[in-house]
């Protein structure tokens, strides 16, 4: 058997990843608290404050739901600025067989660590803090097939 992707992967893809982690964590949990908190000290306290003392409330009540999004999804921009473009991948009984540009490079099964399954898209591990994803919009109807042919070659 033999599955071929390329990888196009989109600020976005990487950005809902992202917010998601967080929000599943317990800084999610302070993220929620502290915007809860800010409003209602903003809404205590926002008619009778001095300009100055607005714009802090302001600022804190758009620092978790607007500004922490934003950021995040510039340095997902950031991020994929540095990955190359054209990746395909190839699965195979052999490994994966990544060609990115004029480079390529074989993957024993060995070497592959895990293989996680998103919402929207599936990331295979190589190590620790390196990997490849793969959408849900390059997978389509292939994605739970995929799914377990990868988890039961890292398997064996």
């Amino acid at each position: 058997m033999e599955y071929r992707y390329s990888c196009d992967v989109k600020p976005s893809d990487l950005w809902k990843m992202a917010m998601l982690r967080t929000y599943k964590s317990p800084v999610g949990v302070v993220n929620i608290l502290f915007t809860l908190a800010m409003i209602a000290l903003s809404f205590r306290f926002m008619a009778s404050s001095p300009a100055i003392i607005k714009g802090l409330l302001l600022f804190g009540l758009t620092l978790f739901p607007v500004i922490q999004p934003l950021a995040t999804y510039g340095m997902c921009v950031k991020q994929l600025e540095d990955m190359p473009r054209d990746m395909e991948l190839t699965f195979s009984d052999r490994g994966i067989h990544v060609r990115a540009g004029e480079s390529t490079e074989d993957l024993s099964w060995k070497k592959v660590k895990n293989a996680i399954r998103r919402k929207n898209m599936i990331v295979i591990l190589s190590d620790e803090t390196h990997g490849y994803m793969i959408t849900n919009r390059e997978l389509g109807q292939d994605k739970d097939a995929f799914f377990d042919y990868l988890c039961s070659k890292i398997r064996a």
